[in-house]
């Protein structure tokens, strides 16, 4: 909530980036709460109900902390522009995207653990193709955006935010590794539905800031996604090496 959003900041006035591509990279910075978190605590066979209890509750309290934070960070870097949202409606979008799944899989899990278990497989492949959509879509719908910032700093800005959001994370967790590089996994994915909101009410939804943050998101994902892919296989080593020493022991 505090040190992401001062790296932003900081990387962002380190490369002197241009001001569409600073604002994005702060509205991306201030957002806490992605929903791929969870999906990363799954690819990297991390605590997977920690982080997505985590980034709810990031999600939640970042859609009321989003704007001052935008706009202090702004008004501290003399960008010269004010972000003025509608709170409320941002807590009622995260409520019904974020809050409502995760208290119905709560429920689920509790009280019905068989259908649970029995919906699993499906609801993982869901979540894997819908995960592939996004990313095309913002592909699509930005790439001109994107394209044109091929070569420019604002893809390493948000290539070093996200890796750099990954490691505090796991550094200011506590708990087992597994769990603390798990909520690193959850601060270096950002919620882009703030930023998306405040794009179009504060900034008339100019395509610079918008080819921005989806080239900042992406490059954020090349950056999140490796590091959790390279756990993963790390800690499935002992798992197998720990199976075939059953299997010996046995014979």
């Amino acid at each position: 909530m505090v040190v992401v959003p001062l790296l932003g900041w900081g990387i962002g006035a380190l490369f002197s980036l241009p001001s569409a591509s600073f604002i994005a990279l702060i509205l991306v910075a201030s957002s806490p709460g992605g929903p791929f978190g969870a999906k990363l605590a799954m690819v990297q066979s991390g605590d997977v109900v920690g982080g997505a209890a985590m980034q709810v509750l990031l999600a939640s309290v970042g859609s009321i902390t989003f704007a001052p934070t935008v706009n202090g960070l702004l008004t501290a870097a003399d960008v010269g522009t004010n972000v003025s949202l509608d709170v409320a409606a941002l807590v009622r979008t995260v409520a019904l995207l974020q809050l409502v799944p995760f208290a119905i899989g709560l429920l689920l899990r509790r009280y019905a653990e068989p259908t649970a278990r029995s919906w699993h497989p499906t609801a993982a492949a869901v979540s894997n193709v819908t995960f592939l959509i996004v990313l095309a879509g913002m592909l699509l719908g930005n790439w001109q955006g994107v394209v044109a910032l091929l070569g420019s700093l604002a893809l390493l800005a948000g290539f070093l935010l996200s890796a750099a959001a990954f490691a505090a994370g796991t550094l200011l967790a506590t708990g087992p590794a597994v769990r603390r590089t798990t909520m690193g996994g959850v601060a270096s994915v950002r919620n882009a539905g703030p930023a998306l909101a405040a794009i179009g009410i504060a900034f008339n939804d100019q395509p610079a800031i918008l080819g921005a943050l989806a080239a900042i998101l992406l490059s954020g994902l090349a950056a999140a996604l490796p590091i959790a892919t390279l756990l993963s296989r790390r800690r499935s080593i002992p798992t197998a090496a720990k199976t075939d020493a059953r299997t010996d022991r046995r014979r």
